[in-house]
């Protein structure tokens, strides 16, 4: 059995109602939601929270959270959408979530849970479609610049891995839709000697012959291997837990930015590179509609995008930099928009039963 934290959204959960589940499944946390029936308004009641490494069978997972809610509320769920990090077949019924080691598989759900129907979709996909349901404060302006209605949107954001997302206006259902993508394992773009260095320093780490990626970069991982680099790369010696642990802790790096100039110069650095990510996004997708940042290293370093550097290095292109100026950028700020996006997905396309 997998330890689970509960956190409660209502005064008080309601006994025997209609509900739904949904899950957000992570390369470092898997999340579960617990939904009202949307028939009777999305109400997030309570969720769920596992360590996705501990995890063995998502089924019997999922088992684990159904036995919570039954034994603990009464209540009984039916229909359940499951959101993961990576790629998902084509019949939405399988994917092995990229930096994980077990497989999600609606089919084996249904067998070995008491659910009828389960769905399954793309973690940045469900964000998209979490998007509209959030409270506006929780989208942080990072430009000022106001969106062009009806415009293509992008989401990114970087957590165990990058995730991205492209969303279009589809006039017929008068609603945005979401693309799935995996755009975060492109390859990185280095544009100075020092740049290369890090380069040359990941694929050594990481003991790779390909291309490294904008995940090697932007994500837990590549903060730590980033920090690690700078160490080296200015000729210092490691400090001691940093030898005895495996690494720093990604928020013990950004926290001690301002007494450990290694650490300034990886916050520094991971600020330009997002911003020469989101650039590279908003150029291939055309997002007039703006950029979304998502992610719980966002969310916790709202100052990665509101220094002077990072709005520089968006506009830092030669032939578009006025079609850059104009595209607004928001931080997520919101944990539960994945959950709130599986929720939504589920009633508008009427999967609820």
């Amino acid at each position: 059995m997998l330890t689970l934290r509960e956190v409660i959204y209502v005064q008080e959960v309601p006994r025997n109602v209609r509900a739904i589940l949904v899950g957000d499944i992570g390369g470092t946390n898997s999340n579960f939601g617990i939904f009202q029936h949307p028939d009777d308004g999305l109400s997030l009641l309570l969720s769920l929270h596992a360590k996705s490494q501990e995890i063995v069978s998502f089924s019997d997972l999922v088992n684990q959270v159904l036995l919570h809610i039954k034994d603990r509320y009464s209540i009984t769920v039916h229909h359940a959408c499951f959101a993961a990090a990576g790629v998902v077949s084509a019949d939405r019924d399988y994917s092995k979530p990229t930096n994980l080691d077990f497989i999600i598989d609606t089919q084996e759900i249904v067998k070995q849970t008491g659910l009828s129907c389960v769905f399954l979709t793309n973690d940045f996909e469900v964000i998209g479609y979490g998007l509209s349901c959030i409270n506006a404060k929780d989208l942080v302006s990072v430009n000022h610049a106001v969106a062009h209605g009806k415009t293509n949107k992008a989401i990114l954001g970087a957590g165990t891995g990058l995730g991205k997302c492209i969303m279009f206006w589809e006039k017929d259902r008068k609603m945005y839709v979401p693309v799935a993508s995996e755009g975060g394992h492109a390859d990185f773009a280095a544009q100075s000697e020092i740049e290369f260095a890090l380069v040359n320093f990941l694929k050594k780490t990481n003991n790779c012959d390909c291309n490294i990626s904008w995940e090697d970069v932007l994500s837990g991982t590549g903060i730590k291997n980033m920090y690690k680099f700078f160490c080296q790369y200015n000729g210092a010696v490691k400090p001691n837990d940093f030898l005895a642990k495996g690494g720093l802790h990604p928020d013990e790096i950004f926290n001690s930015r301002t007494i450990d100039e290694h650490a300034w110069h990886t916050f520094d650095f991971y600020a330009h590179f997002y911003a020469r990510c989101a650039k590279n996004f908003a150029l291939d997708s055309l997002s007039r509609g703006g950029i979304y940042i998502a992610g719980g290293i966002a969310a916790k370093n709202l100052q990665l995008f509101q220094q002077e550097s990072f709005l520089n290095e968006f506009i830092n292109c030669g032939k578009q930099k006025d079609l850059l100026k104009n595209i607004p950028i928001y931080v997520i700020t919101d944990y539960n928009v994945s959950l709130y996006g599986a929720a939504e997905y589920m009633r508008l396309e009427g999967l609820c039963g």
